[in-house]
């Protein structure tokens, strides 16, 4: 108990010097300084670890099973770059680069989890101390120096809360809970599938803060449920049925679903549901109502009608209204006169067919408040 409460105190240390101190100095040698900064921290926690220990069941069954769920991770990842596209990732690619890079940012990886493991093996079946993890380790994935500047709207703290703080803490649990299951090896592998990628290969998937904090909350969701049933089956006397329960298997269609809703959301479909924010077009949708909007190819923009609702872009904003009257410009361009249907009079700007994004195809009542209430927040 003493050990861990010292070495909780040397990690605590160690972020208020960095945060305060390292990070905004600027230090240009700070990324090669970290691997010798962790390396005398886990010197400390072994002096105080050493002589406790951990029996862990099956140990390599389940790291060969965190092998092969990495490994099908990076081909759903890379796969999923065909839907978002790919960027350049900023790293030389040179073979010196690459080992300097793996060196920096690896070595901390594997000197963080065998940091943990060693907190863990010292109060192995504490509650207080599993949180104390969680949270700490969050802490250390999150560049608390900058949070200040994340929070300067509501909508942006929204995505910095999404994509890197909810993401950090439940990583944190689900590799607390690897290693109390299987040890740092399983949190080593983990981390290190996550990490490296970027720094190995010229591109990656562009994804947006959307897809960046489904993936960081569903990845480290389904390697849980996955190790988890590993670890049942290894360790546990159930009978078929209870085993049944616990099989990943189960969970697919739950993810599978969590996924293709995400896709619809994000636009990745043809159709698109789009939260009704205004009342412009009482009484056909009302505020808080949701539309689903079938995205237009150039030849389908040219078959709109009067009377047809599109969604087109003006300005900077996206508007869902009418279509009163179809005429052209004075270059004989073909463009929409547009109207709502609660509004008196047609909108002041005229609609280019490039405008267009698409038209409605339905309505679905009363769940977009949720949009709405958040949009309210923001503004």
């Amino acid at each position: 108990m003493i050990g861990n409460l010292i070495i909780y105190s040397l990690l605590i240390f160690y972020l208020i010097i960095d945060t305060f101190f390292l990070v905004p100095a600027g230090l240009s040698f700070y990324n090669y300084l970290l691997p010798f900064i962790w390396g005398g921290i886990l010197a400390i926690s072994y002096f105080f670890s050493r002589d406790s220990s951990m029996r862990i069941k099956g140990e390599k069954d389940k790291e060969q099973s965190m092998l092969i769920a990495m490994i099908i991770y990076i081909i759903i990842y890379f796969l999923s770059g065909l839907i978002f596209g790919f960027e350049r990732t900023p790293y030389s690619k040179d073979i010196v680069s690459i080992i300097k890079n793996i060196w920096s940012f690896g070595s901390v990886v594997v000197f963080q989890e065998i940091v943990r493991q060693g907190l863990i093996r010292n109060n192995k079946k504490s509650v207080v101390n599993f949180v104390c993890l969680t949270i700490v380790f969050a802490l250390l994935d999150i560049n608390i120096s900058s949070v200040g500047s994340q929070f300067t709207d509501v909508q942006t703290g929204f995505i910095y809360i999404s994509t890197i703080i909810i993401p950090a803490v439940v990583t944190s649990a689900v590799m607390t809970y690897l290693i109390y299951i299987g040890g740092c090896k399983l949190s080593i592998i983990y981390r290190l599938f996550i990490l490296l990628p970027p720094f190995v290969v010229p591109i990656v998937p562009s994804y947006d803060w959307f897809a960046t904090a489904l993936m960081g909350i569903t990845v480290p969701l389904g390697v849980y449920v996955y190790l988890n049933y590993v670890h049942v089956n290894k360790t546990e006397r159930l009978s078929k049925r209870e085993r049944r329960k616990y099989n990943p298997v189960v969970y697919v269609p739950v993810f599978g679903l969590i996924g293709v809703l995400a896709c619809f959301v994000v636009g990745v479909f043809k159709y698109q549901p789009i939260a009704v924010l205004s009342g412009s077009m009482s009484p056909t949708f009302n505020r808080g109502d949701a539309v689903v909007i079938e995205k237009l190819n150039t030849y389908e923009k040219n078959e709109l009608k009067k009377g047809d609702i599109i969604q087109f872009v003006s300005g900077t904003k996206y508007v869902v209204h009418r279509i009163k009257e179809i005429t052209n410009d004075e270059y004989g361009n073909k463009v929409f006169v547009t109207k709502g249907d609660h509004n008196n009079a047609i909108d002041f700007d005229m609609v280019h067919l490039e405008n267009v994004k698409g038209k409605v195809a339905f309505i679905i009542p009363y769940i977009g408040f949720p949009s709405v209430w958040l949009s309210g927040a923001i503004s």
